[in-house]
């Protein structure tokens, strides 16, 4: 019809399609066309009245009627992209944007308990009457920093308003109940859509907060999370089901925190979901940890680390054995890191053996394994194991307790080249961990090499990143001598390379502590990490993360005011 309208040349129609058939996430022909600037929105929905014999809206036959506007509820119009125009006996009449959308028209049909007729209008069409009736923009009402949107498309929602959800939840609903919810289409397809929205923005994680009124979806892009428009609060019970399901969590079970995981496939790459499902008052929050299992590790000159930490690190990876730790707080790129340095050691002439919850990448040549506590493999029974196939690398994702201590230090000590990573403030700090867990100071003195402490910092977007002159209180905080008269800052404004946050990726911050002669003594001697730490200061062979942090400021890698966020110490 558009292509015997005269709208599109059937070259037009053919190059559209093609191109369609590589879009993700799926898009609808009518929706392409437009957002490809083929056609006009307004000249399509007329084409459509035409094709479905649907009337076209036109704002003097239907004038607005306030008293419509509990018809039914505002979650409801925005979920099925409609409004109440007029009402006449049991006929309702709604603008919708879909007529065909007959799941929608269903649903509406069996909310109002009226005979429903649609009414087909545009998105601005739409969008204003929905302003004038609830008093809010159906798309603007909850902004994403990133102009990302979850429900944008969504199509054939089936769901019940807030008030028949909470009647249904203060009614326990079945297992069964919530297993259908969660089978339904519509849900399948807004998971789907969180998930690829989710990679789109490069999240690594994404929390679903259940609040009074409303859903709380948020990412963590780059270290910070960031608001994003969420779905009705009336589709938060399908949601977790349809999460906890894929999970293999009990969805029977809603007091109790529970863990899970699951995979899925998009083009050629395989991302591993690991979720949390934690009771609050208003229902069960999710959070879901991101891993793309076949994403490149990056080498270290990638990572930020600076020629002198490198050299470092180098000299220890050349020695035959001993243990390297990289230590900091939860999602400051410890296990990045080690990858890095599995990646720079792994040759096919050595045996090399990990165990990690999760495997975060995939490397070629590397006896990989997932830890199954369940079945009974833990960090210490699965390095007992790795033990028996004669490994020459050894790579434990993290040592918690004093048994996985006590295997990893004996097996440095046998000859082994061990890494592995432990929850520190600092490099210095893995040595009075150990002491801690009840490891002798002489073993830990004769075993370990390396602690490689770090945090992540954002970078500023090169593209619209702009220089100041520093102020001098400033470079007080920093604390660090300067080379140069008159030092300039970076700070971040915001383009459509960066959504407008500023900030394109990160950059590692580091703190390498090697293991000489003098700190071997310090050990020996049970000196504190502050001891420790002031001693290779006076000597010259440590550059704590403070100093490396103010260092990546002056060089206008990152911002003064990532400096203060992320408090290097």
């Amino acid at each position: 019809m558009l292509v015997e309208a005269g709208m599109l040349s059937q070259q037009q129609l053919e190059t559209a399609l093609q191109e369609l058939r590589q879009t993700s996430p799926p898009m609808r022909l009518g929706v392409f066309l437009i957002s490809r600037g083929y056609v006009q929105e307004p000249q399509l929905i007329q084409l459509l009245s035409e094709q479905l014999n649907v009337e076209r809206y036109h704002s003097e036959k239907y004038p607005l009627d306030p008293s419509l506007k509990d018809a039914f509820s505002e979650d409801a119009a925005r979920v099925h992209e409609c409004v109440p125009l007029r009402k006449r006996g049991h006929v309702l009449w709604v603008g919708c944007l879909d007529p065909s959308d007959l799941v929608a028209l269903d649903n509406v049909t069996e909310t109002t308990r009226q005979d429903v007729e649609p009414v087909i209008c545009t998105r601005e069409e739409l969008n204003t009457l929905h302003k004038a009736l609830y008093g809010t923009d159906r798309e603007a009402a909850l902004p994403s920093p990133l102009g990302l949107s979850v429900m944008d498309g969504l199509e054939d929602e089936t769901f019940q308003d807030a008030e028949a959800e909470r009647e249904a939840e203060e009614s326990r609903l079945s297992v069964d109940a919530q297993a259908g919810m969660a089978a339904q289409a519509p849900v399948v397809q807004l998971v789907n859509r969180i998930l690829a929205a989710a990679m789109h923005a490069k999240a690594s994680d994404v929390h679903i907060m259940p609040e009074k009124q409303r859903i709380s979806l948020r990412f963590r892009i780059d270290g910070v999370l960031h608001e994003m428009a969420p779905p009705p609060k009336s589709m938060h019970l399908a949601l977790v089901s349809r999460l906890k399901l894929l999970s293999n969590m009990d969805i029977s079970v809603s007091r109790i925190p529970q863990d899970g995981r699951f995979s899925f496939h998009t083009k050629e790459r395989e991302i591993s979901v690991r979720a949390s499902a934690l009771p609050t008052i208003h229902g069960e929050k999710l959070v879901l940890r991101i891993l793309d299992q076949t994403a490149k590790a990056l080498t270290m000159e990638e990572l930020g680390l600076r020629s002198a930490e490198k050299t470092k690190i180098d000299r220890s990876l050349q020695k035959s054995w001993g243990m390297l730790l990289a230590t900091g707080p939860t999602g400051s790129g410890k296990t990045t890191l080690l990858y890095s340095l599995l990646q720079q050691v792994a040759t096919r002439d050595i045996n090399v053996v990990t165990l990690e919850d999760p495997v975060e990448y995939q490397l070629a040549g590397v006896a990989q394994v997932q830890l199954n506590r369940r079945a009974g493999m833990t960090f210490a029974s699965g390095l007992r194991a790795i033990l028996r196939q004669d490994p020459d690398v050894i790579m434990v994702g993290e040592i918690r307790d004093q048994e996985t201590a006590q295997i990893a230090i004996e097996s440095a000590l046998t000859g082994h080249k061990v890494l592995s990573t432990l929850h520190t403030n600092d490099a210095p700090g893995a040595v009075t961990r150990f002491a801690e867990m009840g490891v002798e100071p002489y073993l830990i003195a004769s075993t370990l090499l390396l602690a490689v402490a770090q945090r992540l910092m954002r970078r500023i977007c090169p593209d619209c990143k702009e220089a100041y002159v520093a102020d001098p209180q400033l470079l007080k905080v920093l604390g660090v001598r300067l080379t140069r008269p008159d030092p300039h800052f970076y700070r971040a404004k915001g383009c459509p390379a960066c959504s407008d946050s500023g900030y394109k990726g990160r950059v590692g911050v580091y703190e390498v502590l090697e293991v000489d002669p003098q700190v071997q003594q310090l050990i020996l001697r049970g000196a504190s990490s502050g001891e420790i730490k002031k001693a290779c200061l006076e000597a010259g062979t440590l550059r704590t993360l403070r100093m490396d942090a103010a260092r990546k400021v002056l060089e206008g890698m990152t911002s003064f005011e990532e400096f203060l966020r992320v408090g290097a110490s």
